[in-house]
């Protein structure tokens, strides 16, 4: 029996022809790989970072929503699994219920942290002996949100500014045009601005070694709850990227973006690595943001037109790439910032500066590796776009990549890797079929999809009804004179759906609705996490600026 009867050999068995193209196909993704450091993952999926906005407000420890939602992600067999951001200062949160890395490491404080490796490894006790090859690696994302970290929100006094590389504020850029409406919207979009992100401090040398100091000791959680390794968090705009910044960073010293743009980062790195702070098998990565490598560019306004040749930002950040790799510190570097496409249609004049830069970083950052660090190099995890299994497989052969990084399909299917093996072992093609269809894949909204209201417990429709009318009146008012709300940074309304739908994971109601836009985003914010010590008064009070935030991003 041939191939061309549909049917082929697969060593002892035979199977239909597609069976075998599909295996195939995905046999990378499930083959295991070693970090420098000499872990292994099991397989090349790995679940990024999200933003979780469930700890409680003003920051915390993880609680028993993180828990939950980490246990369901933990069932999925993933290669590796990154927590959202943990913030390594408590007084520079992003939104206000980040988790926070404690001041002291006390068995008290360490505690949670403990629960949370453990509900990745799915181990009930920390006594017992931790397996160090073939199960999923659990990862801490250590971060700063630096001058980006709101006023109210970010930990701090209110109208205290946060620190930063330089006193250079955030970019305010109107809505272009004429009419009413965008005059509103540029006062009312200045006003938030200046109120919500205020010119920040600059750094001492001082408080760049605090910084580093709260750094390392994220580390040491990491280590001591039983966590596999760490993240530096160095994309989006946040504190290591202020520093690489040659916008946000106008220091002369040693610290400068012009001559020493990853001096701050290497000071992180080899204090982590510094003899005695962790063990040596322990994981350190590093985020880098293609976006915010656009010069004259926030990570938020890197949208615009696409250059046909604008090939310094590239060699920059590939020069970085190189220079981080030469360090023989780290084991894997994130690259994101973008849509990766499948190579065989990819366009090198992309639709925007950001997503050209990102095509062309994808394609070259580990051919960059290879060239010039081939043994021990770090692995390169690619992030951003990866829908559908065919470009699964086509950023491992195409070698773009030797791990794929999946955010927002990781909250549609909790357990993808598992349901795309039993796929490929059975030979059953109706989940491939289903990711290739998701509104992820089709690049539409979630609420593009109508809900069937029939199904709906009377309050849902009614929720759906009240928010559904406040859009449309809102949409009826002409262009010229309605408001645009202020955009700076963050996926918005988007975000919120997706935040809703893992706190529905988090407390074993997948299947619940998570309403339309506006329903999803005022849902975000209505929330006490479980043993928060916020009264109803003091959460209440704060509800109205939340809800303006959130249309700020």
């Amino acid at each position: 029996m041939t191939a061309s009867d549909g049917w082929e050999k697969v060593e002892d068995e035979t199977v239909p022809a597609d069976v075998a193209k599909m295996r195939r196909h995905l046999s990378e993704v499930f083959s295991s790989v070693k970090l420098p450091c000499g872990r292994t993952l099991p397989n090349r999926l790995v679940k990024v970072s999200l933003y979780e906005h469930l700890a409680e407000l003003g920051g915390g420890p993880p609680n028993l929503n993180h828990l939950g939602l980490y246990s369901r992600w933990a069932h999925g067999n993933w290669g590796m699994i990154l927590t959202g951001n943990v913030q390594v200062m408590g007084d520079h949160l992003d939104l206000g219920r980040d988790i926070v890395v404690p001041e002291e490491l006390t068995e008290e404080t360490v505690e949670p942290f403990i629960k949370l490796a453990a509900a990745i490894r799915q181990h009930q006790s920390a006594d017992e002996p931790i397996k160090t090859d073939g199960r999923t690696l659990a990862i801490m994302q250590l971060s700063h949100a630096g001058g980006q970290s709101p006023n109210f929100l970010g930990g701090r006094r209110p109208f205290v500014p946060p620190f930063a590389p330089s006193a250079v504020p955030l970019d305010f850029r109107p809505h272009e045009g004429a009419g009413l409406g965008l005059i509103l919207s540029n006062t009312l979009s200045s006003f938030m601005h200046h109120v919500m992100f205020l010119t920040p401090q600059e750094m001492s040398k001082r408080t760049i070694d605090m910084v580093v100091d709260a750094f390392v000791r994220g580390a040491q959680l990491a280590a001591r709850s039983g966590f596999d390794g760490i993240e530096l968090h160095g994309g989006h705009g946040y504190l290591i990227a202020e520093f690489i910044s040659l916008k946000t960073n106008l220091r002369t010293d040693e610290f400068s973006a012009t001559s020493h743009p990853l001096h701050f980062l290497w000071r992180i790195v080899s204090a982590i690595r510094a003899p005695g702070v962790v063990p040596p098998d322990f994981v350190v990565g590093v985020k880098l943001n293609a976006a915010d490598y656009i010069d004259g560019s926030s990570p938020a306004s890197a949208e615009g037109t696409a250059k046909s040749d604008n090939t310094d930002d590239e060699q920059r950040v590939l020069s970085h790439v190189r220079e981080i790799a030469s360090w023989k510190m780290v084991d894997f570097i994130e690259v994101s910032g973008g849509s990766y496409e499948n190579p065989k249609f990819v366009n090198s004049s992309a639709s925007s500066r950001r997503q050209a830069l990102f095509s062309r970083f994808s394609r070259r950052a580990l051919a960059e590796l290879e060239k010039d660090h081939a043994k021990e190099r770090p692995l390169v995890l690619l992030t951003g776009g990866l829908t559908t299994s065919e470009l699964f497989a086509s950023a491992l052969q195409e070698r773009h990549a030797d791990l794929l990084g999946v955010g927002r399909l990781s909250i549609l299917y909790p357990e993808l890797p598992r349901l795309l093996k039993e796929a490929t072992s059975t030979g059953e093609a109706g989940f491939l079929n289903t990711l290739e269809h998701t509104y992820l894949a089709a690049g539409k909204k979630p609420w593009d999809v109508a809900p069937d209201l029939r199904k709906m417990p009377a309050h849902t429709r009614a929720e759906r009804a009240l928010t559904g009318f406040i859009s449309s009146s809102w949409a009826r008012i002409p262009p010229t004179v309605r408001p645009q709300f202020p955009k700076l940074i963050g996926a918005g309304v988007e975000m919120a759906w997706y935040n809703v739908v893992m706190r529905n994971i988090a407390t074993g109601a997948a299947d619940a609705d998570v309403g339309d836009g506006l329903g999803a985003t005022v849902r975000m914010w209505m929330y006490i996490a479980p043993g928060s010590s916020w009264d109803w008064t003091m959460w209440a009070g704060l509800i109205a600026v939340a809800l303006l935030i959130t249309y700020v991003f």
